[in-house]
């Protein structure tokens, strides 16, 4: 099978060997998930062998050293894998190393040019990570003149003290998420956030995150699983879901409570081979298992097309890790128009939708300017105060009195609600505005969705016209003249 390069792939390599020409040797390449940045690196990797050279390409996670090796070979690479007593070949161009491997051999007492021999190109898969780590720096500390390529989707770190620009000087940029989207790369994503399961303010901090520990204690609360388990049930019931925790005693019995209301549900934990896991995967393509339950074991270079939710029942201050995780569901299946990534920790407010438009920016960052405190009217999408009590574009009236219960009008407020950035915001307002205009005008009311369509490359939910053209508070006659012009 012959590989090509789509167009944007095209010009990150050439940006690449732009920059290269310039003098740059530290190069960093961002692109979002499903964007194909393996192969990116690969036909690099493939032009520097059949120009002499050898490479290294180095992995963080052993489970992505064959995938990686594979996707090479198909591009006619001759590359051999570095890890643990595998059969190893000193003579391939390439070499697909784990990092683990070498920090073990090194240990050992080994010498670099030993385990790997002269090397001209260095290229770090997760280069957000890897490019931190100690055997990186070691690498780099050894072969002082190679030229060394990053690969991310997510190019930041957690602490203030360290950003990618301290690693790299050049930044080449592949498509925006909405640009991936529109050419039918990858699909949207619906973020639901709420509070309700963990509370923030009491979670311990540990090494600049939310510890694990803290969060497992509170997620695993009777009344936490149950709340879980009703969100699920309301917004993403006929889904296949990858469930997020932080211990695998969160994962376990989250599982336990999905299967005991007759979810068929399975876990996947660092334990669980290769074999298992792929049974599993198996089981939700068949649609005979709905749920997985898992920790941080399938976080990153894991791919599994029919999931089209996410429960993030966690708590981070780590970007990346959010979008990691949370970017899981993006790539295209048959019958999926989105995927809905259901937050139980304050995240999508903290580190903004994964696949909305990001920064890339990987210069030193300021401190974060303190944002007005927004939020959104639900008729009309307009961004207003906190603390407006009507909203001024539309008159819609917030905190209304409702004749349910206290206990009743908790429940509610504690139901998970869309949350929108400001591309979507933007988007939603002028789907909202062309079904008014279309209404107005008696003209077609599907051209605004059509329209929609041709510019973002995916169809709207049908919520996201709800009330768009009469308001939550039309009179009866209102209504039947709009029944009228639908029926036009």
């Amino acid at each position: 099978m012959t590989i090509s390069l789509r167009s944007y792939q095209k010009t990150m390599v050439l940006e690449t060997y732009a920059h290269i020409s310039a003098g740059q040797r530290r190069i960093l390449l961002v692109a979002v998930m499903s964007a194909g940045k393996t192969i990116t690196g690969g036909w690099m990797l493939r032009d520097a062998a059949n120009r002499g050279k050898r490479s290294v390409f180095l992995v963080d996670l052993k489970s992505l050293l064959d995938q990686t090796a594979d996707e090479f070979r198909s591009l006619g690479i001759h590359c051999t894998i570095l890890q643990g007593n595998r059969l190893f070949d000193q003579s391939a161009p390439v070499i697909v190393a784990s990092r683990d491997t070498i920090t073990a051999r090194l240990k050992q007492g080994y010498i670099l040019d030993d385990i790997l021999g002269p090397i001209d190109l260095l290229m770090a898969d997760e280069a957000h990570d890897t490019s931190f780590s100690t055997v990186y720096q070691k690498l780099v500390d050894h072969y002082p003149d190679v030229l060394r390529i990053g690969l991310t989707a997510t190019p930041w770190r957690r602490s203030r003290k360290q950003w990618l620009g301290q690693k790299y000087d050049a930044l080449v940029v592949g498509p925006q998420p909405p640009e991936i989207i529109r050419l039918g790369g990858a699909v949207p994503c619906r973020g639901f956030s709420i509070g309700g399961v963990l509370d923030l303010e009491t979670l311990k901090v540990s090494g600049g995150d939310y510890s694990d520990s803290s969060i497992s204690q509170q997620a695993c609360q009777l009344e936490a699983l149950n709340h879980v388990y009703r969100e699920w049930k309301r917004l993403a019931s006929d889904r296949s879901t990858l469930m997020i925790g932080s211990t695998v005693a969160q994962a376990q019995m989250t599982m336990e409570k999905f299967q005991a209301e007759g979810v068929p549900t399975e876990i996947i934990i660092g334990s669980t081979t290769k074999e298992q896991r792929d049974e599993i995967f198996n089981r939700i393509k068949t649609g005979e298992t709905q749920v997985i339950t898992s920790v941080g074991c399938l976080t990153k270079g894991f791919s599994l097309k029919p999931l089209s939710a996410i429960l993030f029942v966690r708590a981070t201050k780590s970007k990346a890790l959010f979008h990691q995780c949370c970017g899981r569901a993006c790539r295209p299946f048959v019958g999926k128009d989105d995927y809905l990534l259901l937050d139980f920790g304050g995240n999508l407010k903290r580190h903004g939708n994964p696949m909305a438009h990001q920064d890339y920016d990987i210069s030193e960052k300021p401190q974060r300017e303190i944002e007005p405190m927004l939020k959104t009217c639900p008729e009309c999408f307009a961004e207003i105060s906190q603390f407006a009590a009507i909203c001024p574009s539309c008159g819609y009236v917030f905190n209304e009195a409702v004749d349910d219960d206290d206990e009743q009008e908790e429940l509610v407020l504690n139901q998970l609600s869309e949350h929108f950035d400001r591309f979507t915001k933007k988007k939603v307002k002028a789907l909202r505005d062309g079904r008014k205009q279309a209404w107005k005008s008696w003209s077609n009311p599907d051209q605004p969705i059509n329209k929609f369509v041709s510019t973002y490359g995916h169809t709207p939910p049908d919520e996201w016209l709800l009330y768009a053209s009469l308001g939550k508070r039309s009179s009866q006659k209102r209504k039947q003249r709009y029944i009228d012009y639908l029926e036009h």
